[in-house]
């Protein structure tokens, strides 16, 4: 006779790694998940365009308001990249800290308050304290996001899924160049800056759709909830889709994750010293030519006799010129490498900035569109090459001060430029953003680091 059987030995789950779920992810094809995650992601980025860009429209009326000079308007658009600065430089160490979800609300919900609270200025110094707090949430909003998306997206689409995501900032300024003609020539410049609470709405997406980064929760051992989030992206994959053999990616050696919490000083030590301080004169060249157009180029323009709604079509171009340019550098990078692309890039953006400084007529709408297409249309391919060059524990620190330092060459600029307006140099402030786009190429093809089809955690190694 059998023995009766006993009760059923319980189940049990093998515990996932850290190394298996970074796998996992990384094996997936793009799914809906990702899709849904590039959208919040690129609206988030659109909408700090916007509200980043708001200023520049509404500066020269800004200035008659309150009776400033060229010199003193300029002042002003620094405060607010003050604020970007720090808030860059914090919220990037704080997302390596706290998570990348909590910061990303967090810098939303502060960006969207105190614009609001802008169109309420009784004068120039509330403005300034509004407009610094606006910036101190914009400014972390765009280091964190572009932390989470690298870490989310498969290595070998890295490239154009971050451009498309990218590609929502010169969207965004797109958008505030069309409200700045719909808005400030008939209703002025307060109704602009109300409009510019709305990004408020995107912290219910972000809520929804929007999780912790899998490698910032394996990197702190909490497994199950990185595992849990695995499978929910796992879960989208159709089943007619392809899914790559995790042993047989494109760099062999597999993940380790390390546990340990960077600090900033982890930037410039020996084994990091030269590759960062490369690319930060990459950021801040870049933000000196990017943020000086952006802030003062109504202001440059009408400064020049230019009328202001036809210096504010010349921002919408160059916006509309950005916007394909963060289009074309994205399938690029991922077909040639980031290196000879960026190289390319940088160089061509200071002939460009020269042909701009040095046209006239009909010409400067040409040349206006060609300069958008590196400047902004380069930045979020750079933005992505620094979030492959640093291992996960550090990504956003990394990103954050890249942003930070940048944004020193970014309030310097509008200051600079008020004096040379002031000063009778007005002819040669687009050279010196030819200047620095030529810095920038060349520091570019110094680091000497492809990144292009590389796992993250190879990178890093």
């Amino acid at each position: 006779m059998f023995e009766p059987a006993g009760p059923a030995a319980p189940l049990t789950v093998a515990r996932p790694t850290a190394e298996a779920l970074i796998r996992r992810l990384d094996r997936l094809p793009f799914t809906a998940w990702h899709r849904r995650f590039l959208i919040v992601s690129a609206l988030g980025v659109m909408f700090d365009a916007v509200d980043f860009a708001l200023f520049g429209a509404a500066l020269p009326l800004i200035a008659v308001e309150f009776g400033l000079s060229a010199q003193e308007a300029g002042g002003l658009a620094t405060v607010g990249l003050v604020g970007a600065f720090l808030g860059a430089l914090f919220w990037g160490s704080v997302s390596d800290h706290v998570g990348r979800k909590l910061s990303i609300q967090s810098t939303i919900g502060i960006f969207a308050a105190f614009t609001g609270l802008m169109a309420l200025s009784w004068n120039v110094v509330s403005l300034g304290v509004f407009r610094l707090l606006a910036n101190f949430g914009l400014g972390g909003e765009i280091p964190v996001n572009a932390a989470l998306s690298a870490e989310f997206m498969p290595d070998r689409l890295r490239g154009r899924t971050t451009a498309l995501s990218a590609a929502a900032f010169p969207l965004g300024l797109i958008v505030a160049a069309l409200l700045g003609l719909l808005i400030v020539p008939h209703f002025g410049w307060r109704l602009l800056f109300a409009v510019g609470v709305l990004p408020a709405v995107l912290l219910f997406a972000v809520r929804r759709h929007i999780p912790e980064s899998v490698r910032y929760l394996a990197g702190r051992g909490r497994l199950e909830e990185a595992r849990a989030i695995v499978e929910t992206i796992e879960a989208a994959v159709p089943h007619s889709a392809t899914v790559r053999d995790g042993t047989a990616a494109i760099s062999p050696p597999q993940p380790t994750v390390a546990r340990h919490r960077a600090t900033p000083a982890e930037l410039v030590a020996p084994a990091r010293r030269r590759l960062t301080l490369l690319l930060w004169v990459v950021s801040f060249c870049f933000l000196w030519a990017n943020n000086g157009i952006i802030f003062m180029l109504p202001t440059i323009l009408t400064h020049a006799g230019m009328a202001l709604d036809q210096a504010l079509t010349m921002s919408l171009l160059l916006a509309v010129g950005g916007l394909l340019g963060f289009l074309a550098f994205g399938p690029l990078v991922d077909r040639f490498g980031r290196r000879p692309v960026l190289f390319a890039g940088y160089f061509c953006g200071a002939f460009f900035s020269l042909a701009f400084a040095l046209s006239s007529g009909a010409w400067m709408y040409i040349t206006v569109a060609m300069v958008g297409l590196v400047n902004p249309g380069i930045f979020g391919i750079t933005s992505l090459y620094v979030s492959e060059l640093y291992p996960t524990r550090m990504r956003a620190t990394a990103i954050g001060w890249f942003y930070g330092i940048g944004r020193i060459g970014s309030f310097l600029a509008p200051v600079a430029f008020g004096v040379m307006l002031s000063g009778g140099l007005a002819p040669y402030v687009l050279h010196t953003t030819a200047v620095a786009f030529l810095v920038a190429s060349v520091a570019i093809l110094t680091i000497g680091v492809e990144t292009k089809g590389r796992s993250l955690e190879s990178i890093a190694r």
